[in-house]
């Protein structure tokens, strides 16, 4: 019936791990856009944040993974959800959605699944293609060697512009949580 579907899909060990994280990373992806409160919408996305670090495992980059879940996981999100905890009222009512905009988004992504599986299934050599990279080009040797570099094969300026971004997301978190005077007399008052 599809006589491609062999050289397309093999199917090792390692390949089934992959196609497994890659659904878990997927459901909790759609699942973090599609409820409706934001802190488990935020929960979904720690999920999805460490299941990316553990597909970058699965490719031997365990340096991209650590950095995945200490940047993403360990900053930015953790920050969200603090800020959410501190700044909203979880109590309140959700978000509401439209059909229609949930229709069309449904449509949109089916119709990019439909092109991405239509461009890739084409491809036999895409899943046995031969790696190009030397043996130890992603060892943390060398990595850190790159990264801390400042020649022309150095990563400093995007390693420095990381930093600042998780000092921007931390100061940003302290102002959305700082409340005002007025807002703790008023709590005050309306716990008496």
């Amino acid at each position: 019936m599809f006589p491609d579907l062999p050289l397309s899909f093999p199917m090792g060990g390692m390949d089934i791990a992959f196609y497994v994280v890659a659904l878990v990373i997927l459901l909790t992806a759609v699942c973090c856009v599609a409820v409706k409160n934001i802190l488990q919408s935020a929960v979904f996305l720690i999920f999805s944040f460490v299941t990316t670090a553990i597909l970058y495992m699965l490719m031997h980059a365990e340096f991209i993974a650590l950095a995945q879940v200490m940047v993403y996981v360990g900053g930015v999100v953790i920050f969200v959800v603090f800020t959410i905890l501190l700044t909203s009222h979880l109590g309140e009512d959700a978000f509401t959605t439209k059909i229609p905009r949930v229709f069309i988004a449904f449509a949109l992504s089916i119709s990019f699944v439909f092109v991405m599986v239509k461009c890739i299934l084409p491809v036999p050599d895409l899943a046995n293609g031969a790696v190009s990279a030397p043996a130890d080009y992603s060892s943390l040797q060398n990595f850190a060697l790159r990264l801390l570099g400042y020649d022309q094969d150095g990563f400093i300026i995007p390693f420095e512009v990381v930093s600042i971004l998780l000092l921007m997301t931390l100061i940003c978190a302290i102002t959305v949580a700082r409340r005002s005077k007025e807002e703790i007399a008023e709590e005050k008052e309306a716990s008496k």
